[in-house]
């Protein structure tokens, strides 16, 4: 574990940067603008984060896990590539354009998005450059240089909003919508800069093609590419719509001041999970990699591993944030105290997909996608409807416990797949039936 641990430290020192600077922007947003205007803010964000996902077709994801396959030199060399990159051109970047054209010209020229106008019109206006982001990061990251495929979403964007929350504080600006939609659109357009500027050295080697020319071997054809990146599109969307769909539902059923109140329990509640996104990143191709080599028993390693440290690392700070519930919330404002049984429920929910292990992720690296896809879909149905339920009655809590329920959804029904189809179960039950067969007579 030492060892493993040692590996990760770079990463691990990284994201921990990233979750800070993700601490410190909500703290300066919600203090420099108020719950209403965070909550004006954090509803534009959850209709992007959902947008990007739909728009992108997942192709980003096939992009990542071939170039994990194939390495980052021999890629280029195969059918397949270029049938993504066709997609890429002809597919996503036009549809990425009209969805942008169609969103303001909705928010600019009609009354629809009434008083989320000018966050929704920042949010559209910034879809393009998200989504390029979101594809030089995983072309980076599927070259298994983790580190910088993080760095531009994950700490310049969070630093660059903390400065301009910091500059309304220090110098009195009137807290608005159109004063925090110009931040987003400057935060978002450094960090894109950042991503590009690190990813110099890998595009460059995509562009000088395999050492020995190479061979292109057959594509599965542009359908099954797109049909794949659809079900990896689903189970990222899945996932963010399960992060969003209180905050967006509660922004349709309440107050703004009610959906920052949601938005930062379960934003604090992900703490718990901090380990998970490191290790994940970090794990992800090496997880593809294993299984295209048929290496069971490096693909078991793996999942052992990722499970170990999901557990030793998730419990202490469930533990934590269930005790100091409170004080937690009261620190982005007195407002928030309201909603620490809500961030206990959605801490909770984040431990239980923890002790499942890395149970999705496994499905989609293993060619198991469609699977994947389904599950999430199945578990953000029943968020959906408990929401629909619950918020009226209990509020914030009612958007916890539908969230909570999802998520244990997900993580049994995700692991008895694991476990069907590809005879691993990456969850803790896993791990101690390893230890008792490893214990012997």
């Amino acid at each position: 574990m030492k060892k493993i641990l040692l590996q990760l430290s770079r990463l691990m020192s990284v994201r921990i940067l990233a979750i800070a600077l993700t601490f410190l922007q909500t703290l300066a947003m919600t203090r420099a603008l108020g719950s209403e205007i965070f909550g004006l803010l954090s509803f534009a964000l959850s209709i992007s984060a959902v947008l990007v996902l739909v728009l992108s077709l997942g192709v980003d994801q096939v992009l990542m896990r071939d170039i994990a396959r194939h390495g980052l030199r021999r890629v280029t060399a195969t059918g397949a590539w270029r049938d993504d990159w066709t997609l890429v051109r002809r597919l996503v970047t036009p549809v990425t354009l009209a969805g942008s054209a169609a969103g303001l010209g909705l928010s600019l020229g009609t009354d629809l998005f009434g008083a989320y106008a000018t966050t929704i019109t920042a949010a559209f206006l910034m879809l393009p450059v998200v989504m390029a982001r979101k594809y030089v990061e995983a072309i980076v990251l599927g070259s298994k240089q983790t580190v910088r495929s993080v760095l531009g979403s994950q700490v310049v964007y969070p630093l660059l909003m903390v400065a301009g929350g910091g500059a309304i504080l220090l110098f009195s600006i009137p807290p608005s919508t159109t004063v925090i939609g110009t931040i987003y659109v400057l935060a978002t357009l450094g960090s894109l800069g950042l991503s590009l500027v690190l990813a110099g050295t890998v595009l460059r080697q995509l562009r000088s093609g395999p050492p020995d020319g190479g061979v292109a071997p057959d594509s599965p054809g542009r359908r099954a590419i797109l049909i794949s990146s659809g079900h990896f599109a689903l189970a990222s969307l899945g996932f963010v719509v399960g992060q969003h769909i209180d905050v967006l539902l509660t922004g349709i059923l309440a107050a703004p001041e009610e959906v920052g109140l949601v938005r930062i329990a379960s934003r604090v509640a992900e703490m718990a999970g901090l380990m998970r996104a490191i290790v994940v990143l970090q794990y992800r191709p090496q997880l593809a990699e294993a299984h295209a080599r048929a290496d069971d028993a490096l693909l078991r390693g793996h999942v052992r591993t990722m499970t170990t440290i999901f557990v030793a690392t998730g419990l202490p700070l469930t533990i934590g944030l269930w005790i100091f519930a409170e004080e937690v919330m009261t620190v982005f404002g007195p407002e928030f105290a309201g909603g620490a049984w809500a961030m206990r429920i959605y801490v909770l929910g984040v431990f239980f997909t923890l002790v499942c292990g890395p149970c999705t992720i496994l499905l989609s690296m293993c060619g198991q996608e469609r699977h994947a896809s389904r599950t999430i879909w199945i578990g953000l149905a029943i968020n959906v409807i408990l929401d629909l339920v619950l918020i009226p009655v209990y509020g914030a809590l009612g958007c916890a416990i539908a969230n909570m329920s999802s998520m244990l959804f997900i993580g049994i029904a995700s692991t008895s797949l694991d476990i069907r189809l590809l005879k691993i179960d990456p969850s803790v039950l896993g791990l101690r039936r390893k230890a008792r067969k490893g214990a012997g007579p």
